[in-house]
C-alpha cells in the first residue's frame, strides 16, 4: 500500500484549507515552519509542487488543490469511522475474565470500587479456568496465575503467600490433608509435601480431599473437614470476617505473580486505565 507520511499528509490539508502556513500551525499546535517542512516534505514524496511560495502569499497549484480535495475527503472519512468505533467500544461490555479464585474471592470489592468509578460503563466479569486469546474471545482484560500470552501485554498485581487455613480450633496435625488441584497449567505452586519437607508438621494424610479449585479447598476448610494451603491475600476476606483461621504462623511464598494481561493498543484506553486505579486502590 502506497501511501503518503501520515503528518505531512495533514499538515497540507490544514494548509490548504486555511490558506495558510501560520493558520494551520495555530489548529495543529505547531510553528509556521514546522508547517512548511511537513508540506515540503510531501511535495518531495509526491514529486509534486503543491503551493507556489511567493512573499507571504501562498496560493495552491492545481495538481494541490486536487490532491486536497481527494485527502480532505479521505481524512474526513477516518476521522468519522474512528468516532464510529470509539463510540462502539465505550458502549459494549468491558469484560473481565478473572480464574475463579480470583472472580469469587478477590475481585468482587475491588470490582465494586471501579463500578463506582465509571457507573456509566457495563461490566461483564467471567470466571474461567484457562487463560484464552483474548481478542479472539472478546475479552478486554484477564486476571490470572502467574499467566502469560503471547503477544499480549503482561503485569504484575500482586505477589501471595500460601498460608495453612482451618476452621475451629485444634493443631494443624489434627486436620486432614486438602489438596488443591490448581489446574494442568499451574505447575509451580507449593503444596502439603514442600510444607512438609520445609517444616516437618503437617495434615494428617490419611484419606486427603481433593478440591477443584481454590474456592472450593476453602469451603472445606471453612466446613471445619480439614486444612488448606492457600494464598493468603486471595482468601484475606475469609480470615478477617473469622470463617476460617490461620492455625500455623509460617508460610511458604507462592513463586510467581498474579497478573493482569491486555491487548497491547489498549494500554492507555480510558477504560482499562481506570481500572488498572481500582485494582491499585485496592
Amino acid at each position: 500500500m502506497n501511501l503518503p507520511p501520515l503528518n505531512a499528509l495533514r499538515a497540507f490539508e490544514c494548509a490548504a484549507r486555511t490558506g495558510s502556513f501560520s493558520a494551520a500551525g495555530a489548529e495543529l499546535g505547531v510553528t509556521a515552519a514546522a508547517v512548511s517542512l511537513q508540506v515540503r516534505n510531501l511535495e518531495d514524496w509526491l514529486n509534486l509542487q503543491l503551493f507556489v511560495r511567493k512573499a507571504n502569499q501562498l496560493r495552491i497549484t492545481d495538481a494541490g488543490r486536487d490532491y486536497y480535495q481527494n485527502a480532505a475527503s479521505a481524512l474526513a472519512e477516518i476521522a468519522r469511522f474512528t468516532d464510529v468505533l470509539t463510540q462502539r467500544d465505550q458502549s459494549r461490555p468491558f469484560v473481565i475474565s478473572a480464574t475463579p479464585a480470583l472472580a469469587q474471592l478477590w475481585l468482587p470489592q475491588r470490582l465494586s470500587a471501579f463500578a463506582q468509578l465509571r457507573p456509566d460503563m457495563r461490566l461483564e466479569l467471567r470466571s474461567e479456568v484457562e487463560d484464552l486469546d483474548l481478542e479472539l474471545h472478546g475479552i478486554d482484560v484477564r486476571l490470572s496465575y502467574g499467566g502469560e500470552l503471547p503477544d499480549y501485554a503482561s503485569r504484575a498485581v500482586f505477589t501471595d503467600q500460601l498460608v495453612p487455613v482451618v476452621a475451629g480450633e485444634g493443631r494443624l496435625e489434627d486436620f486432614r490433608r486438602i489438596d488443591v488441584n490448581w489446574g494442568s497449567r499451574i505447575l509451580s505452586v507449593p503444596g502439603w509435601r514442600q510444607w512438609g519437607e520445609r517444616y516437618g508438621a503437617s495434615p494428617s494424610d490419611v484419606a486427603p480431599i481433593a478440591a477443584a479449585s481454590v474456592p472450593e479447598a476453602l469451603a472445606l476448610c471453612a466446613s471445619g473437614i480439614g486444612a488448606a494451603l492457600l494464598p493468603e491475600t486471595v482468601v484475606a476476606e475469609a480470615l478477617e470476617s473469622g470463617r476460617v483461621r490461620k492455625c500455623d504462623p509460617r508460610t511458604i511464598q507462592m513463586p510467581r505473580p498474579y497478573v493482569m494481561i491486555h491487548a497491547h493498543y489498549k494500554a492507555k484506553s480510558r477504560r482499562l486505565m481506570d481500572f488498572q486505579k481500582a485494582l491499585d486502590k485496592g
